[in-house]
């Protein structure tokens, strides 16, 4: 028995190490095929990078217009088109295959702007077809008016209104000799003339026809006028009988007052001020008001605008009425110290004002708070902010 059993387990060992030896090939062959993986995604990994830079080096080059038909103005946003080229291994780029990149175009609208997307197509070392696809928007602005950020601020700006200083009011006519006119009562015999590189207030005219617009203003209409220079102070104060005030809403028909101001200090020439109703097309009302306001030697004034009822007063209680600025922290100080910000008194102002504006309310009523609002102008909707405070009593 011993003998026999023996003799059937023969060539176990011999089968078992052929199995093993298998097992061994078979994991070689899985570990060669796994270096195939890894060297075939590393090469289209460095493929897809080399395509990635050739999108952004194309969408760079149009951003910056380098790329664009020259004219007598500089490079033509208008030459930006739809174009296809091919960049093969020979051009000195470290992948072995040749990208095919597409650059397709599309105008956006009425806007000056193009919709760009750059595709970049390859076929890899197995054959298989390979894509990336980059997208942007080019403005079409000069890359070199970009630098207009980095610049120091002026105190006028690099593009005014009708080239002309901003604080020359928009309606004011040019007299084409570098100045601009501008009545500030409609119907009225004054006009006031403005330099229209530094946007002072170099005279006061007198004896204006008062039916000559002040788009009908010329050098010759203008009657008799002083030399003397100044600043232009001007807002528009609106009435809100509603209870609470809307500062969104005073459309009142306004009572007849005047503006004075009271000055701090003394000065050459009095401030003159006048006030104008107005009613828009939309039926709109409030009272535009204009003071023209004269500097000491240094060019500096200071002081403070009051409104002076005719018929009504201004008080606390209910019969009375309360005088509100619109005022708003432009700059973040926390506080109204700025004299653009429309404060209780001004101070120092070298330069014209312009929106210092006001809402008459109940006097028993509190002057209403600020809040974001949507106003919807010719332009569109805009969000503004109308918080006011007290101003008078």
């Amino acid at each position: 028995m011993y003998t026999s059993s023996s003799r059937h387990q023969n060539g176990i060992t011999l089968i078992e190490a052929l199995i093993a030896f298998l097992i061994l090939a078979l994991g070689m062959l899985a570990i060669a095929r796994l270096q195939t993986h890894l060297r075939l995604n590393a090469e289209i990994a460095r493929q897809r990078s080399e395509a990635v830079r050739l999108a952004q080096q194309d969408i760079e080059a149009l951003r910056a217009f380098a790329v664009l038909a020259a004219t007598s103005g500089g490079p033509s946003f208008d030459a930006i088109a739809s174009t296809a080229r091919t960049v093969d291994a020979a051009s000195g780029y470290a992948t072995n295959t040749a990208y095919l990149v597409t650059r397709q175009i599309d105008t956006v609208g009425a806007l000056r702007a193009k919709n760009l997307r750059v595709t970049v197509d390859w076929t890899d070392r197995a054959g298989n077809p390979q894509q990336i696809a980059l997208a942007s928007v080019i403005a079409g602005i000069a890359p070199t008016h970009s630098g207009a950020l980095g610049l120091a601020r002026s105190a006028a700006p690099a593009n005014p209104p009708f080239g002309r200083a901003a604080q020359i009011p928009l309606v004011a006519k040019d007299l084409g000799d570098g100045r601009s006119a501008f009545k500030p009562v409609g119907s009225g015999t004054v006009a006031l003339v403005f330099d229209n590189a530094n946007g002072l207030l170099t005279g006061r005219c007198t004896a204006v026809a008062p039916t000559t617009p002040t788009s009908g203003l010329s050098a010759a209409n203008l009657g008799s006028c002083d030399a003397n220079v100044g600043h232009l102070l001007s807002g528009v104060v609106r009435f809100s009988s509603a209870s609470p005030p809307d500062a969104a809403q005073g459309n009142d028909a306004p009572p007849a007052f005047s503006i004075a101001m009271a000055m701090n200090g003394s000065y050459p020439v009095a401030p003159i001020c006048s006030v104008e109703p107005v009613t828009t097309a939309g039926d709109d009302r409030f009272v535009a008001w204009h003071c023209a306001v004269y500097p000491a030697a240094g060019g500096l004034w200071s002081g403070r605008v009051n409104l002076v009822p005719s018929g009504w007063t201004i008080g606390t209680s209910a019969a009375d009425h309360r005088v509100c600025r619109y005022t708003s922290d432009l700059d973040s100080s926390g506080a109204i110290d700025a004299n653009i910000e429309h404060p209780t008194s001004y101070a120092d102002v070298d330069a014209s004002l312009a929106n210092q504006n006001f809402l008459v309310v109940g006097g028993n009523l509190a002057c209403p708070a600020g809040r974001a609002t949507q106003v919807t102008g010719n332009n569109g909707d805009v969000y503004v902010d109308l918080s006011t405070a007290q101003h008078q009593p």
